[in-house]
């Protein structure tokens, strides 16, 4: 099992290929808005599930550890229903929440190696949460409001909560809350246990309210 090295050639390339295929697939929807959305929700879960599998029967990963409790894994969740159900009442926290694919991508935490399927995999999920995103907005109709981001981070920090008391059961480390993500060198005391938590409610409550303002204006005018 080899170590994942960030910003080199393979990352770079996966991150070219998964931007030009987001993009692709995204043409593709828009001839066939009512199918293609289907088609690769499922097949997206199907990928995941596999994953998963794959990683317990071969890797050997205790089952507690492959739940579905990381943000991007419930936001795929989300995103698999809205796209194959349309339960569009799951758009909102689908879209304040999958902007965090962006920063996946870009530090990818996964211990295994670029040939690895896990690893393939895990580019192709956090691809999928951007182009669903993309797909209800430019496909589907669906606009983020102002209640929709108030109550996605009541939400979220209702989750985080929840998955805290979980990960001192378990002993796992969901969504990062019961310790900061795996780093080469020593971090500063303020992105150390448990004072990081306060900068990334501070980064979520920023990024996602600046992704919702290119429909305020919309919004505003909707409601007068």
């Amino acid at each position: 099992m080899s170590a994942l090295n960030i910003f080199n050639f393979q990352h770079i390339l996966y991150t070219v290929i998964g931007t030009v295929g987001t993009i692709g697939v995204i043409f593709l929807s828009k001839a066939y808005p009512n199918k293609v959305p289907k088609v690769v929700g499922i097949l997206i879960f199907l990928v995941k599930l596999s994953e998963l599998t794959y990683r317990h029967l071969h890797w050997g990963e205790p089952i507690k550890g492959l739940l579905p409790l990381h943000l991007c894994n419930i936001t795929l969740i989300f995103s698999v229903l809205v796209l194959v159900f349309r339960m569009d009442f799951l758009f909102e926290p689908m879209y304040y929440w999958g902007i965090g694919a962006i920063f996946a991508i870009i530090l990818p935490d996964t211990k295994y190696g670029y040939r690895n399927f896990a690893t393939i995999s895990f580019f192709v999920t956090h691809f999928f949460l951007l182009y669903s995103l993309l797909c209800c907005v430019l496909f589907f109709k669906l606009k983020p409001t102002l209640k929709g981001y108030w109550r996605s981070y009541i939400v979220i920090n209702i989750l985080a909560l929840i998955v805290f008391f979980i990960n001192r059961g378990l002993g796992t480390n969901y969504m990062y809350l019961n310790g900061i993500r795996r780093s080469p060198v020593e971090l500063p005391i303020f992105l150390q246990w448990p004072y990081y938590i306060i900068i990334l409610e501070v980064m979520y409550v920023i990024v996602t309210y600046l992704i919702y303002l290119p429909f305020k204006k919309e919004n505003t005018i909707s409601i007068n």
